[in-house]
């Protein structure tokens, strides 16, 4: 009898741990089936969407997924009351749809909501180019002054010809920006560079030299700078004091973790982001490619900057590629044409 009472208790502490795991196995095996079916219904559902737009003639690399949303690239071929008529038949599987403005699809199947972002190109597109790293060559600011096209070129400071770069240039009727040397991720940023490890006085010194050295400029962007371009408190000082001059900023965008945008709206300072890179790879087919990929952007989106460097391969593909680009309808405008862009709407 005492030995039946003793072995109770453990009797007890196994069945509710066998219970506890059964428990444990019944939650698990449930929720792994309803994550099975939540994959299964947005797969259903992409698919449906994606059905309605390839049957409209759309192919499926002008198709963008992003999340929940989706991004359709429209060509010029195909109408908007065509896409909306195939869209039609999804009406009776939705549990809600409408247009949001003029172009948002908006509807929810089996649950899941998608809005379906219809981008239409437009018959011109606009790009700004900024030349960066000029003040090396007068050699390679003559032959990019002479290209038919208003370039935007970014001087460095305290370089052999930046005076007189920046002189020339001004004198063809060229946008100038001050190419602003920053701390990066080990490469020596040259003379008139800023550090993170300096202090908020010697930031702002360093930073009035630097405009002081390059005549004409209507802006500022960043020459390396990862390093700088995620420290908020040195881009507040340098955006404040550019904000002061009535110039603007454009990220040249050598981080993903750049927080210049946040801090620009902070301080209220005209500002753009650089859209592509032109001639990381400094081969014809690489920069001439990646100039068709701007154009693109151009032909979407509000803005497209493109950044590129006086190589001698960059000089040759801009001076036969930019007559090419104005044929097809892409015109060339100063970085400043969407700096005021942006300027208008965070005043809004």
């Amino acid at each position: 009898m005492i030995k039946h009472f003793k072995a109770k208790p453990t009797y007890i502490i196994a069945a509710s741990l066998l219970l506890a795991l059964g428990l444990t196995i019944l939650v698990y095996v449930g929720h792994h089936r309803s994550r099975k079916q939540a994959v299964i219904d947005r797969y259903a559902s992409e698919t449906l969407i994606k059905g309605c737009l390839f049957e409209s003639g759309i192919k499926r690399q002008e198709v963008r997924i992003e999340g929940n949303k989706i991004r359709v690239y429209i060509p010029r071929a195909i109408s908007i009351d065509k896409i909306l008529k195939v869209f039609d038949r999804l009406r009776p599987l939705t549990n809600s749809y409408n247009i949001k403005g003029k172009y948002i699809i908006s509807l929810s199947i089996k649950g899941i909501h998608w809005d379906v972002d219809l981008l239409f190109p437009r018959e011109i597109a606009r790009i700004a180019i900024i030349v960066d790293d000029m003040g090396l060559s007068m050699k390679a600011a003559k032959a990019l002054g002479s290209i038919n096209a208003a370039l935007t070129f970014s001087i460095l400071p305290f370089r052999p010809y930046s005076k007189e770069v920046a002189w020339y240039l001004h004198s063809r009727g060229k946008e100038l920006m001050l190419h602003l040397p920053m701390e990066g991720n080990g490469k020596n940023p040259g003379k008139g560079a800023i550090y993170t490890y300096m202090r908020p006085k010697v930031i702002r010194s360093v930073l009035l030299k630097d405009l002081s050295a390059i005549p004409f400029i209507s802006g500022v962007n960043n020459h390396m700078g990862s390093k700088v371009t995620q420290n908020e408190t040195i881009m507040s000082i340098v955006c404040k004091n550019l904000n002061k001059r009535g110039l603007f900023f454009v990220d040249s965008l050598t981080t993903r973790n750049s927080i210049c945008k946040t801090v620009a709206l902070k301080t209220r300072i005209p500002f753009a982001s650089r859209d592509v890179f032109l001639d990381n790879e400094c081969t014809y087919k690489y920069i001439s490619t990646q100039l068709r990929k701007l154009a693109f952007v151009g032909r979407y989106f509000p803005s497209a900057i493109g950044i590129c460097h006086p190589h001698p391969m960059t000089i040759r593909v801009l001076k036969k590629e930019i007559p090419k680009l104005k044929m097809q309808g892409v015109k060339v405008v100063p970085v400043s044409t969407f700096i005021a862009m942006y300027k208008d709407f965070t005043q809004r």
